[in-house]
C-alpha cells in the first residue's frame, strides 16, 4: 500500500519500490512478494497526471474493464527432481460487502513430462498476437499481427519440461492465481499471481524470482534455465473481443 501511494504522488512503480526497501526495512528488500510488486506495476500503469503542475489537481484513476482470457497450455520449463506437478487454477471473487474477494477454483490439472516418449496427441496450434507499433513510429496505424506456433521442438526436447494441454481452454478474468504442487493434496511447491487485463500478447512467461513463497523443495525442482511459460488464446478470439479504446478503461474519481 505505500508503494501504491507513493507511486499516487508522482513516483515510478521502480523507485517506489525502492524507496519502500531503504526506509523501512534493514535488509534492503522491502516488498519481497513477486506478485506484490507486479500489481505496484499494474497501480503505475492506470495511474496518470496533469500536463499542467499544479498541487490541488489529483491524480486522475483509469479503472480497466475485466478482460477475459482462456488459458490453453501450461509449462513448466527445465525441471529437475520431479516427474509431475499438480496445479490449481483460481479466480478471485468480488464479494459484496467484503474488501478482499475469496478465491474460487476453476481449474485443476496435472503437469507431466513432455518428451518424445510424452507426444501430445493433437495437432500442433497456431497463436496469433497482435502486437502494438513502437512509440515514436506513426506510420503503423495499426496492429501488428505475429504468428507463434506452439509444439515440442528440439531445443524443448534437451531441456525436462512438464506440462499439460487444456483440451478445453480455462476462462479466467481479473486476477488469477496458480498454486503448483508437489502432491494432489499439500506440499505446495509456489504459486503466482497476475490481472489477465494487463497481458498484452498469448504468453505469460515467469523465472523463479517471478514465484511466490518459493521455498527450498521449490528451488530443487527449478534448473537453471527454469520458467513457468502461460499460453493463452488470443484476445480477438470469438467471444474474447477486447473493448474499444475508448471503452477499455473506467473513470475512477
Amino acid at each position: 500500500m505505500v508503494s501504491c501511494y507513493l507511486v499516487y504522488t508522482g513516483m515510478s512503480a521502480e523507485r517506489a519500490l525502492q524507496v519502500y526497501a531503504d526506509k523501512r526495512t534493514t535488509n534492503n528488500e522491502g516488498v519481497s512478494i513477486a506478485s506484490q510488486r507486479r500489481y505496484v506495476g499494474y497501480w503505475e500503469k492506470i495511474v496518470s497526471f496533469a500536463k499542467e503542475v499544479n498541487i490541488n489537481i489529483p491524480p486522475f484513476v483509469k479503472l480497466p474493464k475485466p478482460c477475459t482470457r482462456e488459458l490453453q497450455h501450461i509449462r513448466l520449463y527445465d525441471t529437475a527432481n520431479i516427474n509431475q506437478i499438480f496445479v490449481v487454477v483460481s479466480e478471485l471473487q468480488n464479494v459484496p460487502g467484503q474488501r478482499y474477494g475469496p478465491p474460487a477454483e476453476v481449474a485443476k490439472s496435472c503437469c507431466r513430462r513432455i518428451g518424445k516418449d510424452h507426444e501430445r496427441p493433437n495437432e500442433p496450434r497456431y497463436y496469433y498476437s497482435f502486437v502494438e507499433s513502437e512509440e515514436g513510429k506513426k506510420e503503423v496505424v495499426e496492429p501488428r499481427l505475429v504468428v507463434q506456433m506452439d509444439t515440442e521442438s528440439s531445443i524443448i526436447y534437451e531441456k525436462t519440461c512438464l506440462g499439460c494441454y487444456y483440451e478445453k481452454p480455462v476462462q479466467v478474468t481479473g486476477d488469477v492465481r496458480l498454486i503448483f504442487y508437489e502432491k494432489l493434496i499439500g506440499g505446495r511447491l509456489f504459486y503466482v499471481c497476475f490481472n489477465t487485463t494487463f497481458i498484452t500478447g498469448s504468453l505469460l512467461q515467469f523465472t523463479i524470482r517471478d514465484l511466490d513463497k518459493v521455498g527450498k523443495r521449490g528451488r530443487s525442482i527449478c534448473g537453471p534455465s527454469f520458467c513457468l511459460e502461460l499460453f493463452f488464446a488470443p484476445s480477438y478470439a470469438k467471444g474474447l473481443v477486447p473493448p474499444s479504446n475508448d471503452d477499455a478503461l473506467i473513470d475512477f474519481e
